[in-house]
């Protein structure tokens, strides 16, 4: 059918922007799997909105026999193939492009073929195919690829698009070993430059590293080496502006409700010593005795590290306290050359001894602040213990705080260990406009202290306040603003009621100077492209929430939100815990109880096979914070591969448990607490959720099930995997491939009242399912 070295290009286009799959190697023997990617190399040069991607791919054919194979890559709408190669016996050879064919057929077959729904993503994309042979026995075959694009762009905001999930779903069972050596490992770094300074750079789906190069240029980086997760496509967005402080809108909407938005707001990277305003610091460090040893070598050294990179125009002062508070000044002082000597030798002479003086050690550091002062006044608090000496009381304790506390003080709290009251320190720091954090012991103690004072230590706009009333916005998170400092980003999240173009104010202040920013942008009528968004901002909330039903106590109107949230959007809580158990849910002690377990493959029971997502043990461990905590605390059944959670009579309510204060149960409902304010970035591959199309999935008896459909599934269609009435579905509504894409076991919501179950039988008349859709 082909020649060797020769391609045949296929085009169309239905899906939305640049939604499709990595490169393939499929070997033309019948019923063959595709190749296992030994190793991936992605390499992207982006200049002012045009990128080039180059491919390195190499296969492993781990059988006895050489093979014929066909390579097959889709590009991105609009994307042009400039070069492509393959290694034939050790030489690299050029490709030829020939022609252009409609795709649909042709990988609908590969899809009934393998049976692998990941394989969706190919349908109705613009894609090439090259026949290989030879594929050598036992040996590898290396492809390499470029293609160019303009990327998409909107008020300032680019999106790069690479494509990996849809090819990840379609590895062999034994991916992660090839010839006992771990496979698919994956390396992606683009190169960004831009005439228009940069601004946010930021990923909803992957971790990655991001170097500044001044403020025209960045690299992104991301290296997973040994088993590479690579089961979700690799979305990069990037902003670009003139202002020192740049703001972009990522929207989603549909039609008939309220949208949501995330606010990305950065600002430049090359910032003058007098754009950076003044700060004042007082630093509390507990030498009781139970800092003994490294404890207190490492706390020593983290503090030398902050008051050594003090600026010349801040103040500062250290306060020590065990059973007594020693101040090293009276006041706050400049931070001359020998005060921080004075500093440096205070923190060299300091002892572990005696017990803790938690209330009246924070009642003397907010003394520093008198009140009249414009510049900030951070306060650095680090104990490793509970209150011990003086008033013990934790309410007692947060209210005298609070009338200590002037405007303009921050307080950051850091708990060292676990023999603690977390509680306590998140009700200081959340009431004084800071954050909390919990270290544990070694090197993470002194490298996250060193790291969020490299933070906090240049502020770029104190007092942050964001106009979003032009698009009606509302339910924002976090609900006050931090302050912005130079190397940073804040990320904000919210809904909106008033589409159209919009006209957005970010305010600050510089020391006693106010700076004002306007940024025209738009809010969508109808945006569904970034489905990730709507999770994102749930996870924030139901975090805000659970933290004032921890700080302040249990109430029904939030207690049922967090529940609403939960179900819907598929959020492990201590209240939706049941949301993770594969056998069945389990009602949490005093609380609702859980929706009934819909069974939709009663009569086929899951089998493992090679392309069978989220197995029960893999759900199991893919919990979260939350997941593992209440799991913990009622212990695990034992036997089966379940792992589901077994009821205890010692399990806590969520209520109690919620209130935990003290030890490691406090600092682990802190720690789940933090995780889900600061949410960034979409489920990973391991965990029980999937977001499609806008909506939500969760794992459950071998498949995924819109998370609408758990309740309320209205009346239902079963249709047979891959049937003709399976592809018709498909056909009629084209965005169930999302959905569909999940895998061969699927419950989704097709309309109002409707859902569809695809399994292993039902309907396979084509014209029944498109009367149903009607």
């Amino acid at each position: 059918m082909y020649a060797p070295q020769r391609l045949l290009l296929l085009t169309a286009f239905l899906v939305p922007l640049l939604a499709s799959a990595q490169g393939m190697l499929l070997p033309t023997t019948p019923n063959a799997r595709p190749l296992a990617i030994k190793s991936q190399r992605v390499s992207v040069e982006i200049q002012d909105g045009t990128s080039v991607t180059r491919v390195e791919q190499t296969f492993q054919n781990d059988g006895p026999s050489q093979l014929e194979a066909h390579y097959i890559f889709p590009l991105p709408k609009g994307a042009a193939l400039s070069e492509f190669y393959l290694w034939i016996n050790g030489k690299k050879t050029k490709g030829e492009i020939l022609e252009k064919e409609k795709a649909t057929s042709i990988y609908e077959g590969i899809v009934r073929r393998l049976a692998d729904p990941g394989l969706l993503e190919y349908v109705d994309s613009d894609v090439f195919r090259v026949r290989v042979f030879p594929v050598p026995a036992r040996g590898e075959q290396k492809v390499e690829l470029a293609f160019s694009q303009v990327l998409n762009y909107s008020s300032g905001l680019y999106h790069y698009h690479y494509p990996l999930g849809a090819t990840a779903k379609a590895q062999p069972a034994d991916w992660r070993q090839v010839g006992g050596t771990a496979t698919r490992d994956f390396t992606f770094s683009a190169r960004i430059s831009s005439k228009t300074p940069l601004r946010s750079i930021y990923s909803p789906t992957h971790q990655v590293d991001v170097s500044r190069r001044g403020e025209a240029s960045a690299v992104v980086g991301m290296e997973q080496v040994g088993g590479a997760d690579l089961s979700k496509d690799l979305d990069l967005y990037f902003s670009v502006s003139d202002k020192a402080v740049g703001l972009s809108l990522l929207t989603y909407k549909q039609a008939d409700e309220p949208g949501y938005f995330v606010a990305l707001i950065t600002p430049k990277t090359e910032v003058s010593p007098n754009e950076i305003g003044a700060k004042r610091v007082t630093f509390v460090i507990d030498t009781s005795g139970s800092m003994q040893g490294d404890r207190m070598k490492i706390a020593k050294d983290a503090l030398r590290y902050c008051v050594t990179r003090l600026n010349a125009q801040d103040t500062f002062n250290v306060v020590r306290f065990s059973t007594d508070v020693e101040p090293l000044f009276p006041g706050l002082k400049q931070a001359s050359k020998e005060n921080i000597q004075k500093a440096v030798s205070f923190v060299d002479q300091m002892e572990a001894i005696g017990g803790t003086a938690i209330d009246e050690a924070l009642v003397r550091g907010l003394q520093d602040n008198d009140g009249k002062s414009p510049t900030p006044h951070l306060l650095l608090f680090i104990t490793d213990g509970q209150p011990t000496i003086g008033e013990t009381d934790e309410s007692v304790i947060a209210q005298h705080s609070k009338e200590g506390r002037k405007t303009k003080t921050r307080v950051f709290t850091f708990g060292v260990g676990e023999d603690l009251n977390a509680r306590l320190l998140d009700r200081l720091s959340a009431e004084g406009n800071g954050t909390s954090d919990f270290v544990r012991d070694g090197k993470e103690f002194e490298t996250k202290i060193s790291s969020f004072y490299d933070k906090v230590s240049n502020p770029v706009l104190a007092d942050l306040a964001l106009d979003l009333s032009s698009i009606d916005a509302y339910d924002l998170y976090p609900r006050k603003l931090p302050d912005l400092f130079k190397g940073t980003q804040v990320v904000v999240m919210g809904r909106y009621r008033k589409p159209g173009d919009a006209k957005v104010v970010l305010t600050g202040y510089v020391n006693s100077d106010k700076r004002t920013f306007d940024y025209g942008t738009t809010a969508p009528r109808e945006a569904t492209r970034d489905d990730f968004i709507p999770r994102l901002w749930a996870i924030r909330k139901v975090g805000f929430l659970l933290e004032e039903i921890r700080l302040r106590g249990e109430r029904p109107e939030l207690r049922d939100e967090v529940l609403a949230l939960g179900k819907k959007f598929g959020i492990v809580t201590p209240y939706t815990s049941y949301l993770v158990v594969e056998d069945e849910p389990l009602a949490v002690t005093g609380q609702p109880p859980p929706p009934p377990v819909i069974r939709p493959w009663e009569d086929h029971p899951p089998h493992r096979h090679e392309n069978r997502p989220m197995p029960k043990a893999e759900a199991r461990e893919a919990e979260d914070d939350f997941g593992d905590l209440f799991g913990a605390s009622r212990g695990r059944a034992g036997g089966g591969a379940s792992g589901a959670m077994a009821p205890s009579a010692a399990a806590p309510a969520p209520a109690e448990s919620m209130t935990m204060a003290e030890g490691k149960g406090g600092v682990a409902v802190s720690r789940a607490t933090k995780k889900m304010k600061e949410q960034e970035r979409g489920p990973s591959a391991s965990d029980p959720v999937r977001v499609a199309a806008g909506r939500t999935f969760i794992f459950r008896d071998g498949g995924w099930i819109d998370s609408e459909a758990l309740t309320s599934p209205g009346k239902q269609l079963k249709v047979k995997f891959l049937s003709k009435a399976y592809f018709a579905l498909l056909q009629v509504k084209p965005e169930l491939k999302a959905a569909f894409s999940l895998g061969d076991r699927v419950v989704v919501m097709v309309s109002k009242g409707r859902s569809v179950i695809v399994g292993p039988d039902g309907e396979e008349d084509e014209a029944k399912a498109r009367a149903f859709l009607k």
